[in-house]
């Protein structure tokens, strides 16, 4: 039996390019107020058949959950999925090109960490120009150092902050970066606490 599988709604919109051989244009983040992933790319690749966003919650075992096919072979085109009522928790996502030739792809993954309200970050503005702001809504007390690392997709840590677990509202400057995507992960005694990406 097949399983049907939700339809990607299709924007062309400007977006970071992404190429089927890295994870430069794919994002995942958490949108709080209608408690969805929100799932953003762009082809500029020629000869892909179809994208298929896979998710995962241990980063090896992967399901479709949605997919898109490609019927502008050669133009540049920008895609836009949101998940509906993702897990709280760790899930993982990445993008599946299936090319003409036979060939497939995949992004990097994306991490999101999914907190329940009573210990829940939000983060704005994305896309930021200059100043994120991380504000932690939860009820909950935080138990120990706030640690927060920015690094690029490729993983190389950019900027390490250290902070009071009295800090609620966390201001970062983002002047010195470079237009492009970022991750960014907030670890607490040792757990990852919340995990975004966000653009530039």
């Amino acid at each position: 039996m097949i399983k049907a599988l939700p339809v990607i709604v299709l924007l062309f919109s400007q977006f970071n390019s992404f190429s089927h051989q890295s994870s430069t244009g794919f994002s995942a983040a958490y949108n709080s107020r209608n408690n969805a992933v929100l799932i953003k790319w762009q082809n500029s690749t020629p000869g892909i058949k179809s994208f298929s966003v896979q998710k995962s919650v241990d980063n090896k075992t992967w399901d479709d959950i949605a997919e898109q096919v490609n019927n502008q072979q050669t133009a540049t085109a920008s895609f836009y999925f949101e998940e509906k009522q993702p897990s709280t928790g760790q899930n993982y996502y990445r993008l599946k090109s299936n090319a003409f030739n036979g060939n497939i792809e995949y992004s990097l993954s994306v991490q999101v960490v999914i907190t329940s309200p009573e210990n829940g970050w939000v983060m704005y503005p994305v896309p930021v120009k200059d100043l994120l702001t991380l504000d932690y809504r939860g009820t909950e007390k935080i138990p120990g150092v706030i640690n927060v690392f920015i690094q690029q997709s490729s993983g190389r840590i950019i900027t390490k902050l250290r902070l009071s677990s009295l800090n609620r509202l966390i201001r970062i400057p983002v002047d010195h970066l470079g237009k492009g995507m970022y991750d960014i992960r907030i670890i607490v005694e040792g757990n990852v606490v919340w995990n975004q990406r966000f653009v530039k």
